[in-house]
């Protein structure tokens, strides 16, 4: 219904960025088939599950189209979307859906409830704009490529001097289908973030109501965990997009597992299975890396405790993702191929774990619940199986934190954010099968989320001052030195001011970035470029010469990666300064 109410608005001229993000994620409704059968099986399990799975199909297939080298556009994004609509709605089975009753209604206005609280804390770190972080600048720059260029395997004119565009894919293909569909200005989707928070919550909530389905409040309880945990509104902070829509999709595939590790899934599951997989290979590379660990250790937990079937579940829905990801594979490989390789774990040592900020980004509260929870499970032989995935996630992600002892090159700290995931499903099932009394399990409950919730609201607020790098301040001096920048002119700038400036000057740049800023190590060189300009050595004013360098855009606060702040520009005379941003002419390199 949705996907034809945007094309008949699109027919009499009414387009909006809104309308197209849900026609982007409203075919996951159609392909509620392919979902789990617990899941299926649970009205409102099936509606939270659904838009997660819509935002996988519908990137994947937008990539394939991209990559066979049909131009991407308004009518060709609009086709996508009407397949995948008339496919999924072929693939519904013969049954009939269950009904939904007012139990069903009642539990439908609780998770829209558990939703606008994450959204209210989440609006804390980005409900004003610009919003914070660096991140979200090249996101909207390859975005406005998207719909410049028609394709998704292209260049960056201003990064790095021109370099091809290396990020993942799928949020480039949603943001820029979005553009396609919407032909509103990029600016538009600086928010867009805040759906796949919301994404990542009801994907929790699926997961356990439907593999819970007796108790309607365990689901309920692990959305909300997972909605207020700190760790949900630092990673709004610095803008980690493509990170969290995964994690939205790592959600649903715990789903996938544990129907897997249960009982035999159907081939429609499998076939479900097989689009959570591309997605997740299209949506960030590390998460699918993760996801494939947690695949191998459940499917290995399986086989151990006599589910046999497992193996061959597993294998068909590896097949099938290789079978409908052919695009996706060969899209992800090109882009890989101009890595130039990766870094090694040394350039990752400061990110190594904190453990106070990794506690205080979890909570003590989920901390302690989550580990006396999961204790007391396993000693009372409770765990069922469909929470091993949960558990596999639990102990991949602290074993990845400290992957640098056996030379793992990663960001160790991130793994943090893939913590909660875990320990909101097995928090809840814990809380809910230990305490026998349903009234004090739920009185426990609340009293939880709100503690949570307590330490959130001041975190959330450090969260966005520390990353405020824009404001209306810092765009006045930016605009001040667009307007006095020459066509194409290079402009050499800090770490923090990297992708902005990029994206706000449109101009080429020389960003320099810290090794663990960089993931491929072909622009490595470049950023090594930049520290020496800023520095003023003898090959920084030789690079100054050589590309015509006259502006560098700093921020006197920005650390380095031992947490020093920089040093200013060598030389450099300021033209415009303020808290959070510097312009610095730097001196004529003879």
């Amino acid at each position: 219904m949705v996907v034809c109410g945007e094309v008949l608005l699109f027919a009499i001229g009414v387009r909006s960025a809104l309308l197209g993000a849900l026609a982007l994620l409203a075919p996951g409704f159609a392909l509620c088939g392919l979902l789990p059968a617990p899941i299926r099986a649970i009205p409102v399990a099936r509606w939270a599950a659904a838009p997660v799975l819509g935002f996988a199909a519908v990137t994947g297939l937008v990539i394939t189209v991209s990559w066979i080298g049909i131009d991407l556009g308004g009518v060709s994004v609009r086709l996508v979307l009407v397949a995948l609509t008339l496919l999924g709605v072929a693939t519904w089975p013969r049954e009939p859906w269950p009904r939904p009753g007012v139990r069903d209604g009642l539990e439908l206005l609780a998770l829209v409830a558990i939703v606008a609280g994450g959204v209210a804390l989440a609006l804390i770190v980005v409900g004003d704009r610009p919003v914070p972080g660096n991140d979200w600048a090249k996101y909207l720059l390859y975005a406005d490529e998207i719909r410049r260029q028609g394709a998704l395997l292209i260049d960056n004119p201003f990064w790095m001097l021109g370099q091809p565009f290396r990020e993942d894919p799928a949020v480039g293909a949603a943001y820029g289908s979005v553009l396609l569909l919407s032909r509103v200005s990029a600016g538009a989707l600086a928010q867009g973030i805040l759906v796949f928070s919301v994404l990542q919550t009801l994907a929790v909530f699926a997961y356990v109501r439907g593999n819970w389905p007796a108790r309607r409040a365990t689901a309920l309880l692990a959305a909300a965990l997972i909605a207020v945990v700190p760790a949900s509104q630092d990673i709004l902070g610095w803008h980690g997009l493509a990170n969290l829509a995964a994690l939205g999709l790592l959600g649903l595939l715990l789903a996938y597992l544990a129907e897997l590790t249960t009982e035999r899934p159907d081939l429609r599951s499998s076939f479900g299975l097989a689009i959570v997989l591309v997605g997740l290979l299209a949506t960030h590379r590390l998460t699918a890396v993760i996801a494939a660990l947690v695949f191998a250790g459940a499917v290995a937990i399986a086989l151990v405790t006599g589910r046999r079937f497992a193996l061959g579940a597993a294998a068909q829905g590896v097949g099938l993702a290789a079978l409908l990801g052919i695009g996706v594979l060969a899209d992800v490989y090109a882009r890989q191929k101009t890595f130039g390789g990766t870094l090694g774990s040394a350039d990752y040592d400061s990110t190594r774990v904190n453990l106070d900020l990794a506690v205080r980004d979890l909570s003590w509260v989920l901390t302690l619940l989550t580990g006396f929870g999961l204790a007391g499970l396993a000693v009372t032989r409770r765990l069922q199986r469909a929470l091993w995935p949960a558990v596999v996630l639990l102990v991949v992600a602290c074993a990845l934190a400290y992957a640098y002892i056996v030379g793992l090159p990663l960001y160790y700290s991130r793994m943090v954010f893939y913590l909660p995931l875990a320990m909101a499903p097995i928090a809840a099932v814990a809380l809910w099968q230990l305490i026998r009394l349903p009234i004090a399990a739920g009185i426990v409950g609340v009293a939880c989320v709100a503690a949570i919730a307590v330490e959130a609201v001041p975190q959330a607020r450090t969260v966005e001052k520390f990353y405020a790098f824009a404001s209306p301040v810092t765009l006045r001096g930016l605009d001040a030195l667009d307007a006095q920048l020459k066509p194409n002119e290079v402009v050499v700038t800090d770490r923090c001011w990297s992708f902005l400036s990029t994206w706000l000057l449109h101009t080429r740049t020389l960003p320099a970035l810290e090794p663990q800023d960089i993931q491929p190590k072909a622009e490595l060189p470049y950023a090594r470029q930049a520290r020496a300009v800023l520095d003023g050595t003898p090959e920084g004013r030789r690079l100054q010469r050589k590309y015509g360098i006259r502006y560098a855009v700093v921020d006197p606060t920005c650390p380095d990666a031992k947490g020093a702040v920089y040093p200013p520009p060598a030389g450099g005379t300021p033209e415009f300064a303020s808290e959070r941003l510097a312009i610095v002419r730097l001196p004529s390199a003879r």
